[in-house]
């Protein structure tokens, strides 16, 4: 049997104990360290959960009204709170109602269709754009480019000022008026991320439209040949 010195041995504590001081505390050989190291998966998950459901896309929706449906009544004011349009009491021409918001860059794009749309048809059909929800904003489903960032407001004094804003730098000619923060206007014609609607002189849906990213473009389009026909026919009516 071989003897290990005494020195040796005492050597062998010494250099034991200085290593295992030197540790960092938190480090791998610590249990804090093990811990932490368990965490970061944890922490990692959490934080890319929480990215998922800020860029969440919400699902679109086309609603329950079709082409023959009466139209959902609706009064809401606009920008300022004043003003107040009531859809029932547009009744004796067709209507047409734009919905969308400003953090939508299909329905910003679409803006000069159908203000050219409400410049050719303004004195023979009412036209009325529906503020609503935020497509994109930046607390939810952003877009980098987006040219306007805004986050999701909390009230409909809110929502207001983000239609004021959108309503002067795209210079909207037609009647705009705001959805109130309950989304009511917007429950009852599923019209997210943007829409248009056709309504005949006596209040009955006659395009339905799509609601989605080009929604309210593809129905601008066809726009021009169903509100001729809705015009001559109240015209042949008359006579």
């Amino acid at each position: 049997m071989h003897h290990i010195p005494l020195l040796t041995l005492i050597s062998l504590a010494f250099f034991t104990t200085i290593a295992w001081q030197a540790t960092p505390a938190g480090g791998a050989g610590s249990p804090q360290g093990a811990s932490q190291t368990q965490d970061a998966p944890a922490q990692a998950s959490k934080a890319q959960g929480s990215k998922a459901r800020n860029n969440a896309r919400a699902e679109i929706e086309q609603g329950s009204i079709k082409n023959g449906d009466a139209a959902p009544d609706f009064t809401l004011a606009d920008c300022e709170g004043k003003n107040p349009i009531t859809l029932s009491k547009l009744s004796g021409k067709p209507t047409v109602l734009v919905f969308g918001s400003c953090s939508c860059p299909p329905f910003v794009s679409s803006a000069k269709a159908t203000e050219a749309l409400y410049e050719k048809y303004k004195d023979r059909v009412n036209f009325v754009m529906v503020y609503i929800r935020e497509a994109h904003p930046t607390d939810g489903w952003k877009l980098d480019k987006n040219q306007f960032q805004v986050t999701t407001p909390t009230s409909t004094v809110e929502r207001c000022a983000l239609a004021k804003d959108f309503d002067d730098r795209i210079k909207v000619s037609m009647p705009l008026v705001v959805d109130t923060i309950d989304d009511p206007t917007a429950k009852a014609y599923s019209p997210w991320p943007n829409r248009m609607y056709i309504i005949d002189a006596q209040g009955i849906v006659v395009d339905a439209g799509e609601a989605g990213p080009r929604g309210t473009a593809k129905s601008a389009k066809k726009a021009p040949a169903i509100l001729d026909g809705l015009l001559a026919k109240e015209k042949s009516a008359e006579n």
